[in-house]
């Protein structure tokens, strides 16, 4: 009896995979890729092999691309069933590729198919598009020809992932410049995903290395481009852009010689007064790292302030909160600061042979000294 009860439980087992792959949005819980008509034997497979989070993409892969990164997120065999579940939502509106390949398991033998890919969304948001690129940095006339980064600022948050390929790059004839930009992807985002960070190949960008040797820089000095943003980039709620965006570059020489703090011009304010603290540039710096590389302080102690960074670039405004005393006070100027061709105080870009940094302090700032005045 018990021999036909053994039997009887191995004939209803399931032998043969054929996975299907769904997105299941549970309830009152965030949507979870999920694949079912696993085998019995298949699942074991999984459940001996312990895979680890660097080996579970190769099994079961979820991506926005067939050759970009794989998403990030929690793997994990529940009844007769697998589930991935992202570390972050995914984003309503835009397509997910999934690929399990059975194959890459451990001594598996399917009965089935090995390889079976998919694609999943979820709904974008009901509503009209609203969501518009209200910036581009650099946003002075013309850029140098080594340009290393731009910022493209949105009028609302966009969804997690980035969007290199709604972004394009026209020369003057019309024709759109291939491989521009670095397809790097959610790691750019400022903390409220209202602005994205696009990097230009710096492979093609620097001087002298095979990449620039076999394709040149994406921009020629003396030329002008439009780079152009396509409404297919999605918002938080997954609807696209309202509106293209395109923008006018003129390229000028390019940048390579390290930044000068000597060559900045501080106009001072006067005591008893909020008066703006100005520092002017001669050429453009990076936006971003204007934010929040630059301070003032007077002996050992912040001053607190709002910093305003001018048109084009070239300009840095410092409002303190209180009136300013009069006596020395320093600019602080972290090592990080750039201009947008990457070169950096004292260190240009195109350095070929960068020796270990001064990890002093005094490597780390420079200062440069300012007198407040009685008017």
């Amino acid at each position: 009896m018990a021999g036909l009860l053994a039997a009887a439980a191995c004939s209803h087992a399931s032998v043969t995979d054929t996975p299907v792959i769904q997105l299941v949005t549970p309830a009152g819980g965030g949507p979870y890729v999920e694949v079912t008509g696993l085998s019995d034997s298949t699942l074991d497979t999984i459940d001996t092999a312990a895979l680890t989070p660097q080996q579970w993409p190769n099994v079961l892969r979820i991506g926005v691309a067939d050759d970009g990164p794989p998403v990030l997120g929690a793997y994990v065999r529940h009844q007769n069933t697998l589930r991935f579940t992202p570390a972050f939502p995914f984003d309503p509106g835009r397509p997910y590729k999934v690929r399990l390949d059975l194959s890459q398991l451990p001594a598996h033998a399917s009965g089935g198919r090995s390889i079976v890919s998919a694609e999943v969304m979820r709904p974008a948001a009901a509503g009209e598009p609203a969501t518009v690129v209200q910036q581009v940095y650099p946003s002075s006339v013309e850029v140098p020809e080594n340009l290393l980064r731009m910022y493209v600022e949105f009028s609302a948050p966009m969804a997690r992932y980035g969007g290199v390929a709604s972004i394009h790059l026209f020369d003057d004839s019309g024709k759109e410049v291939e491989g521009a930009f670095l397809p790097l992807d959610y790691e750019f985002w400022s903390s409220d995903r209202r602005r994205f960070t696009v990097f230009f190949d710096p492979g093609r960008v620097k001087d002298g290395i095979l990449p620039n040797q076999q394709m040149g820089r994406a921009l020629e000095a003396g030329h002008q481009y439009t780079l152009v943003v396509t409404p297919d980039w999605r918002d938080e709620h997954g609807l696209p852009l309202a509106r293209e965006f395109r923008h006018a570059l003129r390229v000028g020489r390019a940048f390579t010689d390290p930044l000068t703090p000597a060559s900045w011009r501080i106009k001072a304010p006067p005591a008893g007064t909020r008066t703006a603290l100005l520092v002017t540039f001669p050429r453009p710096l990076d936006r971003g790292l204007l934010m929040r590389a630059l301070g003032v302080r007077v002996g050992d102690k912040a001053v607190a302030g709002d910093v305003e960074v001018g048109p084009g670039e070239t300009q840095w405004r410092f409002t303190p909160e209180r009136p300013w005393t009069a006596g020395t006070y320093d600019l602080l100027a972290l090592s990080i600061l750039e201009d947008p061709a990457g070169n950096r105080i004292g260190r240009a870009f195109e350095i070929e042979n960068v020796g270990p940094l001064d990890s002093s302090p005094a490597a780390q700032t420079v200062r440069v000294a300012f007198s407040v005045t009685e008017s």
